[in-house]
């Protein structure tokens, strides 16, 4: 049985000029409720879907925010998860220590957490968990960092805070924003500094060229062939990610343009297979597994094929012009 974890990064950007004044409702209704003139396509929505098909997923919700315009509406969405029966974990972005007043890092500020020292960490990473706790979450025992931003020190400060997973760990990030390239090749979880590493997990969709399982980067064959070969392969687990507002359009401007068709067929796609297929897969939380251990092993990573390639490359094209 291969353990899929569906792991929704929560969280809220800035984007409307009176955001102080409005303590971000607008961009709250935005990027984490998806709220758009069709209807709602964020969190709610996600859940709907994943409840319908008897689903569980991960919500890592993004936790600093709430020392800049308070803690409502952090609240309300901790205790929203958790009444649909999904699980709360922590995510951090390091970019709203510039707005925190009074710093918990005063002078400080970066776009990654790996910019800051393990000591920093160590604290960034307890106010966050004080937070979520504040806010009514049970069972924190995970955290990614925002942008994967994370290094080898974010284990050391997990650990000093007692969360027992992480999974910052992104291939296809690890020569940009995620500095984790000393815990080696990761395709499966690994101990590291008494911390699982749950790597976020990745195909080779054309020769030397890596994919990692994301909504919004891979097509619903892409994503079913990888499960289906993952489970084939004996692989412990199946890290999938995606965001509270990836289901909907984006635009540059504050607004919405509408639900992302293109990828919310993907979701949909993602959960009826999982659905269908229960003997081989099983949707779980962190706090599910909490103790148990993990497996060691050699795993290759995965690989699609040129036609299931080249029909995504068709669907993003489509995306951008529709």
């Amino acid at each position: 049985m291969l353990d899929v974890f569906i792991t929704v990064d929560t969280e809220v950007w800035p984007r409307y000029t009176d955001w102080r004044e409005a303590r971000l409702a607008r961009d709250i209704e935005r990027d984490i409720y998806g709220m758009t003139q069709q209807g709602e396509f964020g969190v709610g929505y996600q859940m709907d879907v994943l409840d319908a098909h008897g689903l569980r997923a991960v919500f890592f919700v993004e936790a600093l925010f709430a020392m800049v315009v308070g803690f409502e509406a952090l609240t309300r969405l901790v205790q929203l998860i958790q009444q649909r029966g999904h699980e709360v974990q922590l995510h951090l972005h390091t970019e709203w220590l510039k707005w925190i007043e009074p710093s918990p890092l005063p002078g400080r500020t970066g776009q990654h957490l790996r910019n800051f020292s393990l000591e920093e960490q160590t604290l960034l990473i307890a106010h966050g968990l004080a937070n979520l706790q504040t806010c009514g979450a049970k069972n924190v025992c995970a955290f990614r960092a925002g942008n994967y931003g994370a290094n080898l020190d974010t284990l050391c400060a997990l650990a000093r805070n007692g969360l027992r997973y992480d999974t910052s760990y992104n291939a296809c990030y690890l020569n940009s924003a995620c500095d984790m390239r000393d815990a080696g090749d990761l395709v499966q979880p690994k101990m590291i500094h008494d911390v699982g590493e749950f790597p976020i997990s990745f195909f080779q969709d054309w020769p030397g060229h890596y994919r990692h399982a994301e909504l919004c980067a891979c097509s619903a064959d892409e994503m079913q062939h990888a499960l289906l070969q993952a489970w084939r392969s004996g692989w412990q687990s199946f890290v999938i990610v995606s965001h509270s507002f990836e289901l909907i359009r984006r635009k540059k401007a504050a607004q919405c343009s509408g639900p992302d068709r293109i990828v919310t067929r993907r979701f949909e796609k993602l959960c009826s297979y999982l659905a269908a297929n229960r003997d081989k897969f099983r949707t779980v939380g962190f706090s599910q597994i909490n103790g148990n251990p993990i497996s060691t092993g050699s795993f290759k990573p995965l690989c699609s094929a040129v036609h299931r390639t080249a029909w995504r490359v068709g669907e993003q094209l489509l995306r951008r012009i529709s």
